[in-house]
């Protein structure tokens, strides 16, 4: 998102200066100036990535603003031929935006046009000076409010069924947010523009409407990636288009293996079927935005397309992953009958407490546990355990020798706050994306081929499990230790 920076704030370099004392010693490339007004933030975009701002002055060269670039998780393409979709802005009848940048301008400019709400009330002194460029919304009142005032917001809310639309981004947590009628741009810009890019490709398929999904999934594995792009897929299917899915923005993900990969065709077939060979030569295809659904977008997916069901007519996996798994199976599960399978969550999991994720059992606990229910639980006599943790092979092997048994998978230690995912990236002989994704999803797969089973704590990957067994598991336990703050 391209926020607006005074004039005075310090410039990102080594010299100490402002932006203002920039421009007034010639600092500036005359193509880093650009008229101000709502067109500003687009045009700001391509300078900005050349040479880090751009500044947006009235013809006389005065009254300036520096434009910069926010990192989010969400890019807006400004394409609109497939034009907006109004249903979540539509479900309020008064909105408040917090701030003027670039995505709040360009919802006031391309969508609340089509906004069937009454009142709208500009929050924040930025405003002032952009509010005379824009257009009047027909049939809706409009206040500007420089600074928030809890007494003066009270009265405008009186009545209404409001939204406040804040800078924010989305992450892992509950639905308070939602809930108390806040949401962040970034999600409130993916629902608004989801369908706006539209291009017609070619002739096939005149009677469907494709939409191709991509995202910023980065740092999510591989069973978070798709659980959050199913979500997407059925709210498009919802939506009465067809979801195809290519994975190329997560250009940072571990399971890339260079710039424009397709990370989920590594793995994964397509939901409905459709080759994106086909798609790309078909009559009405959509493509979406950058962005990222966190779990409170993707909770009002959900709940928006429950009905939805994705049809997978090739199976979830690809031949290449299917051949992978079928190979582990045979070579590490001997008897799943007698086997008590484990998922030991460490790494990142037990030595990095992310915020709003479920607390994990440590190995210590985990292996009382095993202990427990090895006596409980009728007919086991083996263990199979699921860990990306280098520590957690060597201390259960140590502590159950010959019963014990793990893949042949690459495991890792973590330093305290490190992530799983900095870790991968910092790697001088990385494996491939594939054999990083395929090794995890082997030794998932393998933890529901059994009847028994003991989890360190809620994940996707204990979710993928038990979705995988089908609710054949006899015996199941899974860690519940609350959240971390």
């Amino acid at each position: 998102m391209v926020i607006e920076l005074a004039i005075n704030s310090q410039a990102d370099n080594d010299t100490g200066l402002t932006y203002g004392q920039i421009i007034e010693s010639d600092g500036i490339n005359a193509g880093q100036v650009i008229p101000y007004g709502p067109d500003m933030y687009r045009q700001a975009l391509p300078i900005i990535l050349k040479h880090g701002y751009a500044v947006a002055s009235d013809p006389d060269g005065k009254n300036s603003k520096i434009l910069k670039l926010q990192g989010g998780t969400y890019a807006h393409r400004y394409r609109y031929d497939g034009g907006v979709d109004m249903w979540f802005l539509n479900s309020y009848d008064c909105i408040f935006l917090y701030d003027c940048n670039e995505f709040s301008v360009e919802l006031c400019r391309t969508a609340l046009g089509e906004w069937t709400g009454k009142r709208l009330v500009l929050v924040g002194s930025k405003w002032e000076r952009m509010i005379e460029y824009l257009d009047d919304i027909d049939g809706v009142e409009c206040f500007y409010e420089p600074e928030p005032d809890d007494s003066r917001f009270t009265q405008l809310m009186e009545g209404y069924r409001c939204l406040h639309v804040i800078d924010g981004l989305p992450h892992q947590e509950s639905m308070d947010r939602y809930n108390d009628g806040i949401m962040y741009y970034e999600e409130v810009m993916s629902f608004t523009y989801m369908f706006s890019d539209y291009r017609s490709l070619g002739s096939l398929n005149p009677d469907k409407k494709f939409f191709v999904i991509d995202g910023y999934y980065n740092k999510l594995g591989l069973f978070t990636i798709f659980s959050k792009i199913v979500t997407c897929a059925k709210y498009v299917k919802a939506k009465g288009m067809v979801p195809v899915v290519r994975l190329t923005m997560s250009g940072n993900s571990f399971y890339s293996d260079f710039e424009g990969d397709d990370i989920w065709s590594k793995f994964f077939n397509q939901p409905e079927g459709y080759t994106l060979e086909e798609v790309i030569h078909s009559a009405n295809v959509y493509f979406s935005p950058g962005f990222y659904n966190g779990s409170v977008q993707s909770t009002i997916m959900e709940n928006i397309s429950e009905d939805a069901v994705l049809s997978w007519s090739c199976g979830e996996y690809n031949d290449a992953m299917i051949r992978y798994i079928e190979e582990k199976k045979e070579s590490y599960l001997p008897y799943p009958d007698r086997t008590l399978e484990v998922l030991a969550r460490g790494t990142d999991f037990v030595n990095t407490h992310l915020k709003n994720h479920p607390v994990h059992a440590t190995k210590e606990m985990m292996a009382d546990k095993i202990d427990e229910l090895m006596s409980t639980w009728d007919g086991l006599e083996y263990i199979y355990i699921a860990t990306e943790d280098l520590s957690y092979v060597e201390y259960f092997r140590n502590r159950f020798g010959d019963k014990v048994y793990f893949t042949d998978q690459q495991r890792y230690s973590t330093r305290p706050g490190q992530l799983l995912y900095d870790y991968h990236r910092s790697e001088p002989d990385r494996q491939t994306g594939f054999n990083l994704g395929a090794e995890y999803a082997a030794s998932i797969a393998l933890l529901a081929q059994c009847n028994s089973f003991l989890a360190s704590g809620w994940c996707t990957g204990v979710s993928e499990a038990i979705r995988e067994n089908q609710g054949n598991y006899r015996n199941k336990y899974i860690f519940d230790l609350g959240f971390n703050n």
